[in-house]
């Protein structure tokens, strides 16, 4: 994605079961990636050692930065539903694959979620957006009940099958 961040969205589909991830960009593009349990729960790890790393979700929660996103409304505002000029990845989007993490510069996560074709989508997240981004899919897990997380399945308590 090489314009700028407009919107996020994630959101649980009972249909597909799976977690749908929406990003709308400044110019009006919207690329659709859709998450299955495991996939999830990988991100989930990679994220959750991101935030530990970073201070944990207290500090992350209470920056400057993350109290303006709040405050200006970041939870509230709906998704936009202009239509797109463009789906990148195509109208119905693509079944994340595999995930590639670095830094930049300025210290920001870089977060790229790939296909198994290699299509994907590459976030730029500060700590307050790692923060936002995490609270977004913890909700959505939430909605799942799938039992990962915050919510539950730790290794040490996984049922044998």
């Amino acid at each position: 994605m090489s314009d700028k961040l407009h919107q996020i969205n994630v959101q649980y589909s009972n249909k597909e079961d799976r977690i749908l991830i929406r990003t709308s960009t400044e110019q009006n593009n919207e690329y659709l990636i859709w998450l299955t349990r495991r996939f999830t729960k990988l991100l989930l790890d990679i994220l959750d050692k991101e935030i530990e790393n970073r201070g944990g979700t207290n500090s992350l929660g209470t920056k400057k930065e993350t109290k303006k996103l709040y405050d200006d409304g970041a939870f509230e505002k709906p998704y936009a539903e202009e239509k797109p000029k463009d789906h990148p990845l195509g109208e119905s989007g693509i079944l994340a694959f595999g995930i590639k993490t670095a830094t930049d510069k300025s210290g920001n996560l870089v977060l790229e979620l790939i296909s198994e074709t290699k299509q994907g989508i590459t976030f730029n997240l500060t700590d307050s957006l790692i923060y936002m981004f995490y609270s977004l899919l913890m909700q959505s897990i939430e909605r799942a009940e799938w039992q990962i997380g915050q919510f539950g399945e730790h290794s040490s308590n996984k049922q044998i099958h």
